[in-house]
């Protein structure tokens, strides 16, 4: 029994320095003006007390320093951790470890207050120590897996190119008023006319218009004609009502028509067409500075390392293509589509060249946090939580994703887009020649009785010649 107790009393006072030990390094951090990104991005619910034992209580977190990309990680002037993307997703991924750990932020800089090396030096940096990582932009190559390992990738990772664009106006004036409809619309638009034209001339025809009483060609060309020098030249006269009704119809269907292809063709005209202004050979190529574009230029394009400029920012993007000091920009895609958020005209991105497995969060070989932090940041992937932090961070959303940054060809409408119009068209036209033909056999039995009661003697006319008789 006093064994017992003493095992119990051991416990607690374990638990009470770990205890201790956790608010000391908080209490300190405090003091010394170190802020808890953590708790600003998660708010009141951040680290609450959980039951499982921590492999570590507490867990250093080295940062990079990239004063002109603070995306993905925000330091401050103080050298203090405030955010970004990398750390949002961080401080949520342990939020689902069964139990506690407590990150100390820490900047990898040097005493001027800049980065300290590359990442590739950030994470030798860690390797071999316990209960440290790495947050931040960090993509996994086979090379930095023999000093770290990293955790299932939390984004995913394309390299592109950003080039300048320039204008392209290489379409002839014909090709371009044809665009607005596909040519199997056109087809179908002049048939429909034919077909308007020989409805009214045989309108026409069957009330006795003496226009159409010609031979066929003449009959024909009539046909074609009629509809347009009856609306604008006030040429033919109408016998038939019915026609009147046809005429109407076309005439509302060429101005609805003209209307939308006027709008499509204004598209077409006024487009802010460009094309990538692409490099010839792989001379003044611009990275980020430290990223691990440099050696992949050099390795896999034989890239001479004079050739190559580091950029410190955006805009240092801007500057180094509006001047010519680089004739592209090689980067990872989120970066690139940030950057045409900012700048939305002149510039271009083309790829992608490259795909990378992502970015992850990297931490000492053989750490025992790795498996269990790996699904947490699974899990956190999968939840809208990953949705509003890429939109918050990055400014991407499902509907971004799917816009592309450059204005696209408009399309070229097709028959599929009228088909309700020429099925009213059809039914119309052929309701009107019912009609039509109805109200001419309705008309020419109504002449005939006329006529037989004008060839029969009336009453009258009968007295009077029995009268004479």
């Amino acid at each position: 029994m006093e064994h017992k107790l003493l095992f119990f009393f051991t416990l607690l006072c374990v638990y009470g320095m770990v205890d201790f030990a956790k608010a000391s390094i908080i209490n300190q951090s405090i003091q010394t003006g170190q802020k808890d990104p953590c708790a600003d991005i998660i708010g009141s619910n951040w680290n609450l007390a959980k039951q499982g034992k921590s492999p570590c209580p507490t867990l250093d977190v080295w940062v990079p320093k990239k004063t002109g990309f603070s995306e993905f990680v925000k330091v401050n002037e103080h050298n203090e951790v405030e955010g970004g993307f990398s750390i949002a997703v961080f401080c949520y991924a342990i939020q689902l470890l069964p139990f506690n750990v407590q990150p100390i932020f820490k900047p990898f800089v040097n005493e001027r207050g800049m980065m300290n090396g590359s990442i590739d030096q950030l994470l030798q940096h860690i390797e071999g120590r316990h209960c440290t990582a790495v947050a931040g932009a960090v993509t996994i190559r086979a090379n930095r897996t023999k000093h770290v390992s990293f955790t299932s990738p939390y984004i995913s990772e394309e390299i592109y190119m950003l080039v300048n664009a320039e204008q392209e106006w290489n379409q002839s004036t014909l090709g371009t008023f044809i665009k607005p409809f596909a040519p199997l619309l056109w087809i179908t638009l002049v048939c429909a006319s034919i077909l308007t034209g020989f409805t009214v001339a045989f309108l026409e025809y069957r009330a006795s218009n003496h226009k159409f009483a010609g031979p066929f060609y003449e009959q024909l060309i009539m046909a074609m004609w009629f509809p347009i020098s009856t609306f604008f030249f006030h040429e033919g006269k109408i016998h038939n009502k019915c026609s009147k009704v046809v005429l109407v119809m076309w005439l509302c269907m060429i101005f609805l028509l003209l209307q939308i292809y006027t709008a499509t063709l204004s598209s077409w005209l006024t487009l802010n067409q460009l094309r990538p202004r692409l490099p010839t050979n792989w001379d003044k190529v611009g990275y980020q500075t430290g990223s691990f574009i440099k050696d992949q230029m050099i390795q896999k394009y034989n890239c001479s390392e004079k050739d190559l400029v580091p950029l410190n920012s955006y805009e240092e993007f801007k500057s180094a293509l509006d001047n010519g000091s680089v004739n592209v920009v090689i980067d990872q895609l989120p970066y690139i589509d940030i950057f045409l958020d900012r700048y939305k005209f002149g510039y271009m991105k083309v790829g992608p060249i490259q795909q990378e497995i992502g970015i992850a969060f990297a931490l000492p070989i053989g750490s025992k946090l790795l498996e269990i932090f790996s699904k947490a940041v699974i899990n956190i992937t999968q939840t809208e939580i990953m949705t509003k932090m890429k939109y918050d961070y990055l400014k991407i959303s499902p509907t971004s994703i799917k816009q592309q940054l450059h204005q696209a060809h408009p399309q070229s409408l097709d028959v599929q887009s009228f088909t309700g119009l020429l099925i009213f068209m059809a039914i119309v036209t052929i309701s009107v020649i019912i009609i039509s033909e109805f109200s001419l056999i309705r008309r020419d039995n109504k002449i005939g009785i006329e006529e037989e009661c004008k060839e029969k003697p009336t009453t009258s006319e009968l007295v009077h010649i029995k009268i004479l008789d």
